[in-house]
C-alpha cells in the first residue's frame, strides 16, 4: 500500500528498567517512524462488526524526554517515543484520524497527501494519560491527543533525531527496516490480510507475488468510521 492519502479510494517493547508515564502536556517532537502496517481486522463498534482497514503507524520521538536509566537517571542517548495506529483513509474522509493527523501537519498539502514525506517532520504532540482496561486495570498509559505542525522559527530550533528515521510501505519494503522492527510488529506486518503474494511476502520467502489478490477495504461513508477514527 501506497502511503499517500490523496491516492487512497474515497469510496473504500524495549530492555532495560520499565518507563513511568510521562505527564500530560504538549511536546517538541520528530516524526521518527512511518510504517504500512497493511490491511488489519477492525475491532467491532457499538456491536457493529467492521470491515478491514488500511492501517498506518506513526512514531514521534521527544527532544527534551529521555528513559531512564537504572539507576533512575535520564540517557540523552535514548529518547523517549511515542507510537499511535490508526486506520489510513482518503483525505477527502474529513473526520478520520489520518486526515487530521495530515492536514495538521501539512495543511497546504505541500506533499500531495504523502505520508513518507513527513519523516523527520519537527512537530508539537500532545500526551494524555489513560487508565487501561481489563487485565491492564491499574495502569496509566500515554496516548496521543492532536498532534500539529509547529511554527518556522520553532521547527529551527528543534535538535536533530537521535534515531535512524524509517519508513516501510508495503508495496516495496525495505527489509532493512523491517528487520529492525520489534518482532509483535514484524508478525503484525506479516499478519496482514495481503500479505499472501505480497512483495513482502516474496522478499521474506522467494514465494511468488502475483498470487491471488485479497479482498480491498472500502469505507462507504463516514458513518462507517467509528469513535477511535475521529480523534
Amino acid at each position: 500500500m501506497a502511503l499517500n492519502a490523496r491516492k487512497v479510494a474515497s469510496t473504500g517493547g524495549s530492555n532495560g528498567p520499565s518507563q513511568d508515564p510521562i505527564e500530560v502536556g504538549s511536546y517538541p517532537c520528530r516524526i521518527v517512524q512511518i510504517i504500512d502496517c497493511g490491511l488489519q481486522p477492525q475491532r467491532a463498534f457499538q456491536g457493529k462488526e467492521k470491515p478491514p482497514a488500511y492501517e498506518i503507524m506513526m512514531t514521534y520521538e521527544f527532544t527534551d524526554e529521555f528513559c531512564l536509566d537504572d539507576d533512575d537517571e535520564e540517557d540523552t542517548s535514548k529518547p523517549r517515543w511515542l507510537s499511535e495506529t490508526f486506520p489510513f483513509h482518503s483525505l477527502e474522509m474529513d473526520l478520520a484520524k489520518s486526515t487530521k493527523r495530515y492536514k495538521a501537519l501539512d495543511p497546504k498539502e505541500v506533499h500531495e497527501g504523502d505520508f513518507t514525506a513527513l519523516i523527520d517532520m519537527p512537530c508539537t504532540v500532545t500526551v494524555v494519560q489513560n487508565e487501561g482496561k481489563g487485565k491492564n486495570t491499574g495502569k496509566v498509559y500515554n496516548n496521543i491527543s492532536a498532534v500539529s505542525a509547529m511554527r518556522s522559527k520553532d521547527a529551527a530550533k528543534v535538535v536533530e533525531l537521535v534515531n535512524k528515521p524509517k519508513v516501510l510501505v508495503l508495496d516495496n519494503p525495505d527489509m532493512e527496516v523491517f528487520k529492525s522492527l520489534p518482532q509483535w510488529l514484524q508478525d503484525k506486518l506479516k499478519d496482514n490480510l495481503e500479505y499472501g503474494g505480497s512483495e513482502l511476502e516474496k522478499a521474506l520467502t522467494g514465494a511468488p507475488s502475483d498470487s491471488k489478490k485479497k479482498p480491498k477495504a472500502k469505507v462507504e461513508s463516514v458513518d462507517d468510521l467509528d469513535a477511535d477514527d475521529w480523534v
